[in-house]
């Protein structure tokens, strides 16, 4: 979406970005939002007081009493300016080193759980701490109300908020030695050894795994049918009833009678759908019955795709659950995602 200025980009701190200023009411700002061509109609707030923009990768957070007030922004995308400066992508170092504040006025926050902060603060290895904040960890410039989501040292995300409303608890401040493991780019992501696995990630890998062996072994199974159709045991079989019977030229169901492999005679009902063809009363046609069982007796028509037949009501249930599943870690996820303090 192209802004009406680059302006729309450009970060204030303590203040908001471009028209979206800090205190502004949530009703005056769809007012905003909408001057700058978005569709605004669509945009609500959740049970948390936040509205996701994502024509431009935002999160608006709104007070949680009336009136509804803007306290925080949180951008990603791309096109976010410290004045001239591109934020997304830059290293945190650069970022924190050109407001040059008091270490004291920097907090590490936003690890996913207080469990995984006490584990920092505890575990004894300062690089090793530091390298974890870096690759998933905010810091916070308090006294301005500025924080940054970083990737694998990378900034993601940029947070803003009045100062007042800035974290105050955390896992301790910006450091020397972070500030060199920035700057030395020491931040291959196979070197960092998550504290914690994101549950909800392996737990959508194996639903991908399930889904992936269960088709293929339904598939397996659905040829190995096919096959054994293939070269089931074919009969000569005589048409001795039409339902409903002539002069009806078409018949739903359709009777014959044949002799199975053990010289015994049978007669069995069949739709009509499972010959090309409707045949007369007293016709002769070509069935065929697994030697196993000759109470299952298909027609010519069923026998082509009986495996596919067969197999699709199994296919497609295996489908709705792997996407009821997939829809369920989705959202799971995105609510962690939206909801995690940061």
């Amino acid at each position: 979406m192209q802004m009406k200025s680059d302006k729309f980009w450009s970060v204030d701190v303590g203040v908001g970005m471009g028209p979206l200023v800090l205190g502004t009411e949530y009703a005056l700002l769809l007012e905003v939002l909408r001057g700058h061509g978005f569709e605004v109609d669509r945009l609500r707030l959740d049970v948390s007081g936040k509205v996701v923009v994502t024509e431009i990768d935002t999160q608006l957070i709104f007070s949680s009493t009336s009136p509804r007030q803007l306290e925080q922004v949180d951008v990603s995308d791309e096109r976010v300016r410290f004045g001239s400066l591109a934020v997304i992508g830059k290293r945190a170092h650069e970022i924190v080193g050109m407001f040059k504040v008091p270490r004291k006025e920097t907090l590490w926050c936003g690890i996913e759980s207080e469990a995984e902060t006490q584990a920092l603060n505890t575990n004894g290895n300062t690089t090793d701490q530091s390298r974890e904040l870096l690759a998933r960890g905010t810091i916070w410039i308090t006294s301005l109300g500025l924080g940054l989501t970083l990737r694998d040292g990378l900034v993601a995300t940029v947070h803003l908020c009045d100062p007042a409303h800035s974290p105050r608890s955390g896992s301790g401040s910006w450091t020397k030695e972070q500030q060199l493991l920035s700057e030395v780019r020491e931040m291959p992501p196979g070197s960092i050894a998550p504290i914690k696995r994101n549950r909800m990630s392996m737990w959508m890998v194996f639903v991908h795994l399930a889904f992936v062996a269960s088709l293929g072994t339904l598939i397996w199974w659905a040829i190995r049918l096919q096959q054994r159709w293939d070269t089931a045991f074919e009969a000569r079989a005589l048409v001795v009833a039409l339902d409903p019977p002539p002069p009806n030229v078409l018949p739903t169901s359709i009777t014959v009678s044949f002799t199975d492999a053990d010289g015994n005679e049978r007669r069995h009902t069949l739709g009509h759908m499972q010959f090309l063809m409707t045949p007369k009363l007293g016709e002769e046609v070509n069935v065929r019955f697994l030697p196993e069982s000759s109470e299952k007796v298909l027609g010519p028509v069923a026998v082509r795709d009986v495996g596919f037949a067969t197999a699709l009501p199994f296919g497609m249930g295996m489908f709705a659950v792997y996407s009821i599943l997939h829809l369920i870690g989705m959202r799971r996820s995105s609510f962690r995602r939206r909801h995690k303090v940061i």
